[in-house]
């Protein structure tokens, strides 16, 4: 058991190690019919199996104790640090994930305000205000016409983050 017990913490240990160093590549999302399932985060199962195996290893090896109460104090100890991790880290950041994540795509319909210039067949930019928050993007024009400094647009698509805008009527 005490090869299981190694096992899991290296696995562990090195997930942790390579999410560290190349940010979180396993970011799978448990998604089921009517909502998703956080807390089978990458994160909250790593820190499960990472705790569940270096508690099996301490106590196989320091303490000696049968292999029934090693391996229920090993899963006790590894559902606390797996839960700990879920409402310390997970659950926060998967909260302001969903409460800030906002869509260029919500905005079409919406006005800016060119602050610079777009020339023909070219690229100007747009400032805009989303959730609060004054934002500026890169535009283009609809009719591909040079529109000024300082005059309202409408947005009326996204394309690759920029948006297609269109002067509103006076």
């Amino acid at each position: 058991m005490e090869t299981v017990y190694l096992i899991c913490f290296f696995v562990g240990f090195l997930y942790a190690i390579v999410s560290i160093i190349f940010g979180n590549i396993f970011d799978i999302e448990f998604d089921i019919e009517g909502g998703s399932l956080p807390y089978l985060s990458p994160t909250t199962i790593a820190a499960f199996v990472t705790v569940f195996g270096g508690t099996g290893v301490f106590l196989s090896y320091v303490y000696a104790l049968p292999t029934t109460l090693t391996l229920l104090i090993s899963i006790f100890l590894a559902l606390v640090g797996a839960a700990i991790m879920f409402f310390v880290v997970v659950l926060p950041l998967y909260k302001a994930q969903k409460s800030s994540a906002f869509s260029n795509r919500d905005m079409i319909g919406r006005t800016g305000e060119v602050t610079t210039i777009i020339l023909e067949q070219g690229r100007g930019e747009v400032i805009y205000e989303q959730g609060g928050s004054r934002l500026t993007a890169p535009a283009l024009s609809y009719e591909g016409t040079t529109i000024r400094q300082g005059e309202l647009v409408e947005i009326v698509d996204v394309i690759s983050g920029t948006f297609v805008v269109k002067k509103l009527n006076d």
